[in-house]
């Protein structure tokens, strides 16, 4: 958690984050992510952490719908999985559609919800032939900080 809130606060930092319009910052549970909107595309990165397991991933978004306030998309997701729990370690990847939705509370504050249908594979460190593959269903939920004040068309946002 303490790399986390080091992460924001370093780009934070950063004066020209202010001017980076597109640019975004999610809080999610149990997330955190770097996120840039092309308009029609984004891409983010993110980091994820929970009882021993952390996955760095990437994804892809493409926004078919927006509205106002409303933003939905839709989206590929790749990642590495590590894990050390108290009786088993090891590393994996998953990869993920998703589908979901973005509402602007404001110009600079929204909340973010999608579902993905997850393939996780994982490897036992110790034992290679130890493998597990399956599908899990997953729902992120986040708020993300918008940088670069007010584009136009934000006037209907507020």
């Amino acid at each position: 958690m303490k790399k986390i809130i080091f992460l924001i606060l370093m780009v934070l930092s950063f004066p020209s984050i202010g001017y980076a319009k597109g640019l975004s910052i999610g809080l999610g549970y149990p997330y955190a992510s770097l996120k840039y909107d092309f308009s029609a595309l984004a891409v983010e990165g993110r980091f994820i952490t929970a009882s021993g397991i952390k996955v760095y991933s990437g994804r892809g978004y493409w926004n078919f719908y927006a509205h106002k306030a409303l933003k939905a998309f839709a989206g590929v997701e790749g990642g590495y999985i590590s894990f050390n729990t108290l009786d088993t370690r090891g590393t994996g990847y998953e990869r993920a559609l998703f589908v979901g939705g973005e509402y602007f509370i404001n110009h600079w504050l929204s909340l973010l919800i999608d579902y993905s249908p997850t393939l996780i594979s994982l490897k036992h460190a110790d034992n290679a032939a130890v493998k597990v593959n399956g599908v899990e269903f997953v729902v992120n939920i986040g708020l993300y900080l918008h940088f670069g004040g007010k584009t136009e068309g934000d006037e209907d946002n507020e």
